[in-house]
């Protein structure tokens, strides 16, 4: 038994001495009537005072809304923006109701890997005023990955976080984008963790999200860094929790310039559960970290946010996020082969 999750870890904690200390929370939510969606982070560095704060709105035409900002922060709290937009988090009841919203404005791109040039993606996409209030709901602490933290190291890998949980959630509320608004109803998931972050941890990364209904789920990392791997997570089977026993993925990308997923194929175990899932992006975000590598060159690692629709072999359906990250060596995605 690790460090079990209490009441209160839903909410700050006290900084570590280190500059890269990082206190993040985040949410995702795709609704597959409406075809709109989203994300929404505040990943704080309270020693380094600023914090980054994305809000993302995906939309049925294919356009995305977004706006990033590292806001100047003076502590560690649940608020963070500045001129380009303000995001808040309300822990209204822990494990059960957040409430996560975002003033500001937005910059719209009809295509959103424009964004793999940020100063001029930003300088030729027109912005909107956005208002956005959503209300997360999670099925308490029960149906967590992390509950116990030893399952903390199933999914993270060194250098990313020294404590985190992830969980599923249904997300309802109201977008506003200058004239249009939309009233969403959608699955997704939730994340938050703590510790010193170094985002070049790894070298790829898959996140799978699945969300079924209340009572059935899955989410899956399979990670790789520089010395150690994982491949693990959970399923929510009829509203029971179980940490996988394994699943294998199969990925099909594009070729370049983009190399966008195109669908990916799970088969997920979990004692007497065996689960197969094709899940297809409905959009993407692609964004990216840079930072220098262990020898001071520039190491860029490519982060691309998907809402995807999942199907089941049985002819369930499913909605959630998938987010892959990679290392980019001479304009390739190095973890094209998983």
């Amino acid at each position: 038994m690790g460090i079990a999750l209490g009441y209160d870890d839903e909410g700050v904690h006290t900084p570590g001495d280190q500059v890269n200390w990082n206190e993040s929370r985040y949410v995702d939510v795709w609704d597959p009537v409406r075809r709109v969606g989203g994300w929404f982070r505040i990943g704080a560095r309270p020693n380094a005072r600023y914090a980054e704060m994305s809000a993302c709105v995906f939309l049925a035409d294919g356009r995305v809304a977004f706006a990033f900002d590292r806001a100047e922060i003076d502590g560690n709290g649940l608020v963070a923006g500045g001129h380009r937009g303000r995001q808040s988090w309300d822990i209204v009841e822990p494990w059960r109701t957040t409430r996560v919203g975002f003033t500001g404005a937005m910059s719209v791109f009809g295509d959103p890997w424009v964004l793999t040039n940020p100063k001029e993606a930003f300088r030729n996409s027109p912005q909107v005023n956005a208002e956005i209030d959503l209300v997360c709901t999670t099925e308490g602490l029960t149906a967590v990955m992390g509950q116990d933290q030893d399952q903390h190291h199933l999914v993270f890998l060194p250098g990313q976080a020294d404590f985190h949980y992830q969980h599923m959630a249904r997300v309802v509320g109201t977008i506003r984008l200058g004239e249009e608004t939309f009233e969403v109803d959608g699955r997704g998931g939730k994340d938050h963790s703590w510790g010193p972050r170094n985002w070049h941890a790894k070298i790829y990364l898959r996140w799978l999200t699945c969300c079924i209904d209340d009572d059935n789920g899955f989410m899956l990392t399979r990670s790789v860094g520089p010395t150690a791997e994982r491949r693990s997570g959970f399923v929510w089977a009829d509203r029971e929790f179980r940490v996988v026993d394994g699943f294998d993925m199969v990925n099909q990308y594009a070729g370049a310039p983009w190399y966008e997923l195109l669908r990916t194929e799970v088969t997920v175990r979990a004692g007497d559960v065996e689960w197969t899932a094709t899940g297809v992006p409905q959009s993407r975000l692609p964004l990216r970290h840079v930072q220098a590598d262990g020898e001071g060159r520039e190491a860029v690692l490519r982060i691309v946010k998907q809402p995807a629709e999942w199907t089941f072999a049985d002819g369930r359906t499913a909605t959630g996020h998938l987010e892959y990250h990679d290392l980019v060596e001479d304009g390739v995605p190095v973890g094209l082969h998983e």
